[in-house]
Order: structure tokens, then C-alpha cells, then sequence
């Protein structure tokens, strides 16, 4: 299927979702918010893709929601807003917790809702010349799109607030030191760092991938017990699958496993 703003293609276990509004900054708007949800639900579904690839055109990854599509509403701006996240974030939903993981990949810089996204990804790998902002209160707005209950859990409080009040900038080297990305790497090495990655994801436990993702977020809101409960309930779960029965087998034959994600 033709996208307008994003593009979409598989590469065997590994799905590419690629934001292509590079005269435009990548700003996010109402096509690509109904896209991303789409192509999300895609990877969601669909249980042969086990790793995804989350990236931009252009120099700039994302520079958050499309002002002037906001500023062209008007008066009508609260509904005009309203219209974009019923779309993106069940997007971000998805995108953060199904079983294939997402590595987003970035090039420049990332403010805005453009954090927000990558924010809500299993990993990033970022350029060394990538910089990343929240910008919201710059225009009067608050931020949207999970990051205030991503960044508080990844780089702490303090550090969220000074980003989200005083859309202080990270460079690169700052995003990795504060726990933003993961690592940083040269630019003409970006794109190789994530394929490894995306390479090295896709052979393993897709569906232990995703439990384990679901089961770090519930952490946040579950008592002691009741997280030794989730955990029960889920490597229980996790026993009786394929992989996970395999893996046992191969460790008794002291072999390495192999995968299916099933």
C-alpha cells in the first residue's frame, strides 16, 4: 500500500517504518498519525515480523507535531489536535508494547512529539550529531505523545522537567550519557548499528520479547506481590511455547537455540 507520509516495507523478520516528510521536517500531522497507527497494527498482527526499524528521511528525524497545520485550526485548534492523537497515540500504544521490538533510529535532531515517539521505543541508536528537545512549552503547549510517562522512567524526574520546561537540548553524547538512547554512533554508521541490532532481535524469543517488555511497564504501577504475580503468570505462559520449550531443550543438548517466535 502507497503512504503519504511515511513508507513501509518489510526486509524478511524485520519491518522498516520510515517518517518521509523531509521538506516538512517530518512534522507530524493527521496523515501520518492514521498511517503510523496503521502500519503499527501491521506489526502488531503479524507475527513473522519480529523486529522493527523505526527511521527518517532528511536530515531532521522528527520536529514534533505540524505547528502550522495547528496554527491554520484556529479557534477550532483543541479539536484539531484531538483528531491527530486519537490516531497517534493508539499508534504509540502499539508501537510500545507488542511482541517485535522497535529500534528507532536517529539521524538529527528529534523535539516534540518526535521525541515522544522514539521515547516509547524498546531501543535507539543515535548519530553523534543527533540532538533532542521537548519544545512544547515553547509554544504554550504541554507534551503529549507518552513522554511524560516515558522520560521520568528513563532519565529521572529532574532531569524531564528541565527538559520539558526549559527545552533544554541534548546532544547526542548527552541523550546516552542521561539513558535517552542506548548509544551513539558515527552518522556513516547509523544505519549498519541498527540493522546488526535489528538482525541480532529478529533471530531471538519474539513473544519473551514481548512479555518482558509488558512486564517491565506494569512494573511502575504494581505492588511487590503483585508484580512476583505478573511475572508467575507469564514465564508460566512462556513455558508452554515453542520457544520457550525449545530453549530448554537446547540447554540441555547444549546447543544454541533456535528461535521461531511462536
Amino acid at each position: 500500500m502507497a503512504y503519504k507520509t511515511i513508507k513501509f516495507q518489510r526486509e524478511g523478520a524485520i519491518a522498516r517504518i520510515t517518517l518521509a516528510r523531509p521538506q516538512a521536517a517530518n512534522a507530524l500531522n493527521f496523515d501520518m498519525g492514521e498511517e503510523l497507527n496503521e502500519v503499527a497494527n501491521i506489526c502488531r498482527d503479524d507475527a513473522s515480523i519480529r523486529a522493527v526499524i523505526l527511521d527518517a528521511e532528511g536530515k531532521i528525524f522528527c520536529a514534533g507535531g505540524d505547528v502550522l497545520t495547528f496554527a491554520a485550526a484556529g479557534k477550532d485548534l483543541p479539536a484539531a489536535l484531538r483528531k491527530l492523537l486519537d490516531s497517534f497515540h493508539p499508534a504509540v500504544i502499539t508501537l510500545s508494547t507488542m511482541n517485535a521490538p522497535v529500534i528507532a533510529s536517529v539521524q538529527g535532531v528529534a523535539a516534540g512529539a518526535g521525541l515522544s515517539l522514539l521515547s516509547s521505543c524498546s531501543f535507539v541508536i543515535a548519530s553523534e550529531k543527533a540532538s533532542f528537545m521537548m519544545a512544547y512549552t515553547g509554544i504554550g503547549m504541554s507534551p503529549d505523545g507518552s513522554a511524560t510517562y516515558f522520560l521520568p522512567r528513563q532519565i529521572g524526574l529532574r532531569r524531564t522537567e528541565e527538559m520539558m520546561v526549559t527545552n533544554r537540548r541534548l546532544s547526542g553524547a548527552e541523550a546516552c550519557n542521561w539513558g535517552l538512547v542506548n548509544q551513539t554512533t558515527a552518522p556513516d554508521n547509523l544505519a549498519a548499528v541498527t540493522q546488526q541490532l535489528a538482525e541480532q532481535l529478529a533471530q531471538g524469543p519474539t513473544l519473551a520479547y514481548g512479555t518482558t517488555r509488558r512486564l517491565l511497564l506494569e512494573s511502575f504501577d504494581n505492588s511487590f506481590g503483585q508484580q512476583l504475580e505478573a511475572e508467575e503468570k507469564a514465564i508460566l505462559g512462556m513455558a508452554g511455547t515453542r520457544d520457550g520449550l525449545g530453549g530448554i531443550a537446547a540447554f540441555k543438548d547444549k546447543r544454541k537455540p533456535e528461535f521461531e517466535g511462536a
